[in-house]
């Protein structure tokens, strides 16, 4: 018998900051290690699909559906102290939290997640970064579940394989369960003032209060912004149904009512094919989770 509870034709357009119309056929939110192995002990047991979301800043849920069991790990969420300014930190933890917390510790390190809407777990499997710093700059290591054995394998920064917004983590295969980080101290005016000038950046250069997913696409060069360059195109504004390029910034697509998948799979189509008459070709940031048409799977080439 589960003591695990799992939910049906559940709605996930809160589970997304974008608020896209979407719907999971079994929806699950572990809240230990042994949730875990219970879950996944069913999903081998059934031969289940499965899907792991976190925050769902950096995601795009089909509207046509998500077949299988969705994982939300938002109950993951814990911060152990190790010592040495070493901290283990649950995939669930939301980063502004991590920022926080850290931060009253007088440890600097996490001042660039100030304002990014994610969760460890995603932040680890995209590396994800801003204002000249990313998470592969302070992670030591993580603890990922194993999905076939059950169990927890301790994963170094070298196996990790950190890029540009990647890693070698593979959300089919694997989940991240925590995260091993190492801070330095530094005074809180430092820090405090730090995270005031990411503050600013963010709130006044972002729509932070409209609902989007973060950048919609990667930078196609270290010292090339896609923001600037759709703008550039003339773009901001451009609509397809309830999705539109952000009139602040050029990178972030905002659902104005009850945007679907498709309308921003559409939207971002637009965008790209105008970017191609520049020869360049626009590679999305934001993940895919559920069904989408061949046509718009090749939209990430």
């Amino acid at each position: 018998m589960m003591v695990l509870e799992l939910k049906n034709d559940y709605d996930l357009s809160k589970n997304s900051t974008l608020r896209v119309q979407a719907k999971a056929k079994i929806y699950a939110e572990p809240t230990s290690f042994e949730d875990l192995k219970e879950l996944f002990t069913l999903i081998g047991a059934q031969k289940l699909n499965w899907h792991i979301l976190g925050a769902g800043s950096n995601t795009l849920l089909s509207s046509r559906g998500i077949d299988g069991v969705v994982i939300c790990t938002n109950k993951l969420d814990f911060i152990n102290d190790l010592g040495d300014n070493v901290f283990e930190v649950g995939v669930g933890t939301r980063m502004p939290k991590l920022c926080a917390i850290t931060a009253q510790k007088s440890l600097s390190g996490a001042e660039f997640m100030e304002g990014i809407p994610g969760s460890i777990g995603g932040g680890i499997v995209m590396n994800a970064g801003a204002h000249k710093s990313d998470i592969a700059s302070i992670l030591l290591s993580a603890k990922v579940f194993n999905t076939q054995t059950l169990e927890l394998e301790d994963w170094s920064k070298e196996d990790l394989g950190f890029e540009y917004r990647k890693s070698k983590i593979n959300p089919y295969e694997h989940l991240i369960y925590s995260g091993i980080f190492k801070f330095t101290p530094a005074s809180k005016e430092t820090i405090r003032a730090k995270i005031q000038e990411n503050n600013h950046w963010r709130t006044t250069k972002q729509p932070i209060k409209a609902w989007t997913c973060g950048c919609t696409f990667k930078n196609p060069e270290p010292t090339v912004s896609a923001g600037k360059l759709i703008e550039d195109l003339g773009l901001k504004g451009l609509r397809e149904g309830d999705f539109m390029v952000s009139n602040m910034h050029g990178n972030f697509f905002e659902n104005t009512d009850a945007g679907t998948s498709i309308d921003f799979c559409n939207l971002m189509k637009k965008v790209q094919s105008e970017a191609i008459k520049l020869g360049v070709m626009l590679k999305p940031e934001v993940q895919l989770m559920g069904e989408f048409t061949e046509d718009e799977k090749s939209l990430w080439g």
